[in-house]
């Protein structure tokens, strides 16, 4: 039988592809010639697609056999992914199977739980100190949730009446314990311990505390501090004021202002000057520590080089800026001698006294300390 012949027909991309079940013999099977370096890979996988079938099926014992995959129908299919799933974006995070939510507790002991808590034990571990921080974060927050609802409450009566509460009220309402029943909280604390005496000691010394420091024991159900409240030390002070008073100061152009205004330029103009004069002192202090650094090496050089080069290393030193001579200015200078400052434009003089000043009459002030030269 002949070789089927094929010939280029155009794809139809909605026609289901066919395919062969069927056995071909060597003659109807159509061979892909390999024309690149990889002939001994596509050969070996060729033989992979095929496994050897009984001898009497085909004539070389093996059978071609392209693989199909298996498909299963998933009955819950339609429900596990529906037609309006989104893939999210972001990971998913879940807990673990069985594993009760984390419970976050917000309250830590300070220095006074912890002395109250040792002289309760006196040595035993009647309660340790998990415990205790976990029945002072019950009882905060079932107190906040009340006293806000009590709150809300008193303000809905006090605008029915036309009046407002006070800042000092409201301080009152949130530090009280008085809307919490003592049987309700003792009831929360049975879920930490179960000892009546515990939870009796426990809840004195809450209600004690909170009367004592006048607001609760969570730093978020305290208060924010009095609009009018001057004191540094009070932080999360509100910043935005329903009243903002005239804090900007007007200034007028009278006689006084002008006065102190030339104070003021005075007194840059000193500050100037002093950093000028005290850079000028740094350059001139490091300028003699080069030259005495200088000198000691053109010592040690000169003690182990060779007499024959002794003319040669003196030049090479003798050109360094260190070496240099001085000019006639800095040579005529004396302390006695005024000294301007090109920077700031000012003298600097030596008073009677024998300290130095800024020169002229705006400068009277007297500027101690020795000038550079």
């Amino acid at each position: 039988m002949s070789r089927p012949s094929f010939r280029a027909r155009p794809i139809d991309v909605t026609q289901s592809l066919s395919i062969i079940r069927e056995v071909l013999d060597d003659e109807q099977a159509i061979h892909r010639e390999v024309d690149h370096a990889h002939k001994n890979l596509d050969s070996h996988n060729e033989e992979v697609l095929t496994k050897p079938v009984d001898s009497k099926s085909s004539k070389d014992g093996k059978d071609k056999e392209i693989p199909i995959p298996e498909i299963r129908n998933v009955p819950s299919y339609e429900q596990d992914y529906r037609a309006n799933y989104v893939q999210t974006v972001t990971y998913l995070r879940s807990t673990t199977f069985g594993a009760p939510e984390p419970e976050v507790v917000e309250y830590d002991l300070d220095n006074e739980d912890e002395d109250w808590l040792e002289k309760y034990n006196d040595g035993q571990n009647r309660l340790p100190g998990e415990k205790l921080e976990v029945m002072m974060w019950k009882l905060e927050t079932a107190c906040g949730e009340v006293n806000e609802v009590s709150m809300s409450n008193n303000a809905a009566l006090a605008a029915e009446k036309g009046q407002i509460i006070s800042y000092t009220d409201k301080c009152a309402a949130i530090a009280g314990t008085m809307a919490l029943p003592k049987e309700r909280a003792l009831e929360l604390l049975q879920e930490v311990s179960g000892r009546p005496a515990i939870l009796e000691a426990v809840y004195h010394y809450w209600t004690a505390k909170r009367g004592r420091t006048g607001k609760p024991c969570l730093r978020r159900l305290q208060p924010p501090p009095a609009p009018n409240d001057n004191n540094p030390f009070n932080v999360f002070r509100q910043r935005e004021k329903t009243n903002r008073p005239q804090t900007r100061r007007r200034r007028e152009n009278d006689q006084p202002s002008f006065e102190k205004m030339r104070q003021i330029r005075k007194n840059m103009e000193m500050v100037y000057a002093i950093v000028e004069l005290q850079l000028r002192r740094e350059q001139l202090k490091f300028e003699a520590v080069q030259c005495e650094i200088d000198a000691q090496m053109l010592q040690i050089t000169l003690r182990h080089e060779p007499r024959t080069l002794h003319e040669e290393v003196e030049s090479t030193y003798a050109a360094k800026p260190s070496a240099r001579a001085l000019t006639s200015k800095e040579a005529e200078w004396s302390a006695a001698k005024p000294m301007s400052l090109p920077l700031s434009q000012v003298e600097v003089v030596m008073r009677s006294d024998g300290t130095y000043g800024l020169g002229g009459e705006r400068y009277a002030m007297a500027v101690t300390g020795a000038a550079g030269g």
